[in-house]
């Protein structure tokens, strides 16, 4: 499905990275989950990261966390290295979505929120604030599992987004939308990266991902296959091959 979407490219001066991987390699026993994998998501930088499932990218994006050890590399945020403690993320300004949503199903729209603000000195006006911004007040006081699945979403999200990140991970953020909620959601990433945050994120829908991306790297068996701005990626022969199984002649 295709989003209508006109991303905002970043222009002048090269930023400072925000995340930085460096030859990072996982290995579960003899499998190689991910093989020397480098990339970098700049200040205010939209970064799509694709691949054919199985290629390593939910692996990347738990290691970034702490969830799985590396084997070999480095990964920092702001030139320091990650603590590999994932409930010390939030205080590196580091937030997360799950795949699964993660919800508290049993707890209000509202709870679920304020559990990305937890220790904050006023978390009842920032949880509102996302409220507001995703239009969710009107469910604020619902239990968060009676609202529909794209309604979920949203609320996944804005308890990522209270913590005022600067640098937010998204795992498959479109999944489970209809065309209409694509779209709102690719001009709230793109709102999201203008205030300065670095956001990664993983994604099957391709169409998607070149639309509101600045840059997309792609993996596959756990090796970076192809990295730059969309338009480079979708001409790339190496894609076509590892989605299609077709060799294309270069």
């Amino acid at each position: 499905m295709s989003a209508q979407m006109t991303p905002v490219r970043t222009g002048g001066e090269p930023r400072s990275p925000r995340l930085s991987i460096h030859g990072l390699s996982v290995r579960f026993g003899g499998l190689s989950a991910l093989d020397d994998v480098s990339l970098e998501v700049r200040e205010g930088e939209v970064v799509g990261l694709i691949g054919p499932n199985g290629a390593g990218k939910t692996t990347l994006f738990n290691a970034v966390c702490g969830l799985v050890r590396p084997s070999a590399g480095t990964i920092t945020v702001d030139g320091v290295p990650l603590p590999p403690d994932p409930t010390r993320l939030s205080a590196r300004g580091v937030a997360r979505t799950l795949q699964g949503l993660g919800l508290f199903r049993g707890l209000t729209v509202r709870e679920n929120v304020l559990a990305g603000r937890l220790g904050a000195h006023d978390p009842g006006t920032d949880a509102q604030r996302q409220l507001d911004a995703l239009d969710l007040a009107g469910h604020a006081d619902r239990p968060v599992g009676d609202l529909p699945y794209p309604e979920q979403k949203k609320v996944a999200l804005a308890r990522a987004l209270v913590a005022q990140p600067s640098l937010l991970l998204l795992d498959e953020p479109a999944g489970g939308l209809g065309s209409e909620d694509i779209a709102a959601l690719g001009d709230l990433i793109r709102r999201t990266a203008a205030t300065g945050c670095a956001v990664l994120l993983v994604e099957h829908h391709v169409d998607f991902v070149m639309s509101v991306c600045d840059r997309v790297v792609v993996l596959d068996f756990g090796r970076v296959i192809a990295s730059g701005t969309p338009d480079e990626v979708a001409g790339d022969p190496a894609v076509d091959e590892a989605y299609l199984g077709i060799e294309v002649s270069r």
